[in-house]
């Protein structure tokens, strides 16, 4: 018995290769490209008149914010007379710091707004050079979207820094330079921006705080600053002679440095006793000065008030804890062994410039 059995050749396995290209779509391709370009070239065009508008805009609102009240302006003084409001005085130092706070706060928002305006129209240019080129944007800007309310929801704290950073640069809270208490934080504004602030604080500590977090803000340096130097005399101090000798350590500082005297901006003032113990009467002094100069200021009035004081035989209070065994007034008066302070001129320096203490003569030559 036969059986037939029929052989079947296999069918050769080819590999796949490249996919062809097919030369009507590449035409056609090109042809949808060249018709978008008109449009591109119109979109672009239209995005640097807009940067040139937009740039006169933000230029002619930050110089408004900068110029301020036109003061001097004799039709608004006019207007504010009629109006029967009592007229500033034109050249004071409030208003000519008030006038350098205002260009600093123009300049900020100057920057911003205008770094606003060109991620807005990149984007607008960068969105019409994708449909050109045939890339599908309805997709991609559904995506965006999605992707943007998940971002949202996750990104809750940076849009708080950024909105609280907006917030901060409008209202003029503080700007480079000023020395500012932010709670966790206290030292000199190195940086201001939309998410967090840079400080450095007195040891030289870095401190960047997130816009968000900062729930006061407390300005040092804002348009000036004020001297206040307490100190407790002895009960039985004859207050006008204190209070006199502090004034008179003002006018000593003026006189001994030409940095006190440029930074004075009114009188000196002690008012009278601020608070009575039962160990001590308490004088304050106060003094206008110019912004971040009370501390120069204060050092050298301690200074000159603890040469006066010793000259004047004017006894500072005694702590309550202290233990006096006598009360007398010594025959001689108090003899201060300070040196002489070295000139401006003498005094060492540092490679960049910087003043160096004088050296230490341990041995007296």
């Amino acid at each position: 018995m036969l059986h037939l059995t029929s052989t079947t050749e296999p069918e050769p396995t080819t590999s796949p290769g490249p996919p062809e290209i097919d030369p009507d779509a590449i035409v056609e391709w090109f042809d949808n490209v060249s018709t978008n370009a008109i449009g591109f070239v119109v979109v672009l065009v239209v995005v640097v008149i807009l940067w040139f508008i937009g740039r006169a805009i933000i230029n002619a609102v930050t110089r408004g914010i900068e110029r301020g009240a036109p003061i001097k302006d004799a039709r608004t003084r006019r207007a504010l007379a009629k109006a029967k409001i009592k007229l500033p005085a034109v050249d004071t130092i409030d208003q000519r710091l008030e006038d350098e706070r205002r260009r600093q706060r123009a300049g900020t928002l100057r920057k911003v707004l205008k770094s606003f305006l060109a991620v807005f129209l990149i984007a607008i240019v960068i969105v019409t050079l994708l449909a050109t080129l045939g890339v599908p944007i309805g997709p991609m800007l559904a995506s965006a979207g999605i992707l943007g309310v998940a971002l949202g929801f996750g990104a809750q704290s940076l849009v708080k820094d950024i909105l609280s950073g907006i917030f901060m640069l409008m209202e003029d809270q503080y700007g480079v330079g000023d020395v500012v208490d932010l709670g966790e934080a206290t030292g000199s504004v190195e940086e201001v921006g939309l998410r967090c602030t840079r400080l450095r604080s007195l040891d030289g500590t870095v401190w960047y705080v997130p816009n968000g977090q900062i729930m006061r803000v407390g300005n040092m340096t804002r348009m000036w600053s004020r001297v206040m130097v307490e100190v407790r005399f002895a009960y039985d101090t004859d207050v006008e002679a204190a209070r006199q000798a502090m004034i008179d350590a003002v006018e000593a500082a003026k006189d001994g440095s030409e940095d006190v005297a440029s930074a004075l901006l009114g009188e000196p003032e002690v008012a009278g006793i601020e608070s009575l113990e039962y160990n001590a009467i308490m004088l304050r002094l106060l003094c206008q000065v110019n912004p971040a100069a009370q501390w120069d200021v204060q050092r050298e009035v301690r200074r000159e008030m603890r040469r006066i004081f010793a000259d004047r035989g004017i006894s500072l209070a005694v702590p309550g804890e202290a233990m006096v065994f006598d009360t007398k007034q010594p025959k001689n008066a108090v003899t201060l062994h300070d040196s002489d302070r070295p000139d401006s001129d003498q005094q060492p320096r540092s490679a960049d410039g910087r003043p160096l203490p004088p050296p230490n003569d341990a041995d007296g030559d």
